[in-house]
């Protein structure tokens, strides 16, 4: 069994990256009639997500210089698709900004996510347009190495979920095969 509290003692490691894989099981869940803004890539020089959504057909903006905050109100963007950080203290005020800013969005979290006393907080005036969409098995993640590759890790130890916010996903669609 876990002691999630013990992770305290351990160092964090947030250079990992998503894999195409990911962004595959959505396609045909995000619109190619859209600009997608791939909004939680500052500093990540080696992410790969902004050509694999426009490989997977889809018209996509986005850049490592980008900061959210300072774009989010300026930008021409129907919908965001993306990965934000894992990290709590980043996390919490991108998604409290978002339900500010009021756009449609898919991003990719860590299923505990979903059950937090932050999560409740942040979307409990806005559950009706909440919608949970389960991948086929475990989303696992490029690791960065010490030559600046990437390499697919296959060892993810926590299950993740697609959290949709006002994209209207038919029912039919929420469970990937």
């Amino acid at each position: 069994m876990a002691d999630f509290k013990a992770l305290a003692n351990y160092e964090i490691h947030d250079d990992y990256y998503t894999p195409k894989s990911a962004w595959e099981q959505l396609k045909d869940i995000i619109p190619n009639d859209k600009i997608i803004w791939e909004a939680f890539l500052l500093g990540s020089v080696r992410s790969k997500s902004i050509n694999n959504l426009k490989e997977l057909g889809k018209n996509v903006v986005g850049n490592t210089d980008w900061d959210y905050f300072d774009k989010c109100n300026e930008l021409e963007y129907d919908l965001i698709v993306s990965n934000p950080p894992f990290d709590k203290e980043i996390k919490i005020p991108i998604l409290k900004r978002m339900v500010e800013v009021d756009k449609p969005f898919i991003i990719i979290l860590n299923v505990c996510n979903v059950f937090s006393n932050y999560f409740n907080d942040i979307f409990k005036n806005n559950r009706q347009h909440l919608q949970i969409v389960y991948p086929k098995g475990k989303i696992h993640f490029e690791k960065l190495l010490e030559d600046g590759t990437t390499e697919l890790k296959k060892n993810t130890s926590f299950y993740c979920v697609y959290v949709a916010y006002k994209m209207n996903i038919d029912n039919d669609k929420l469970y990937l095969d």
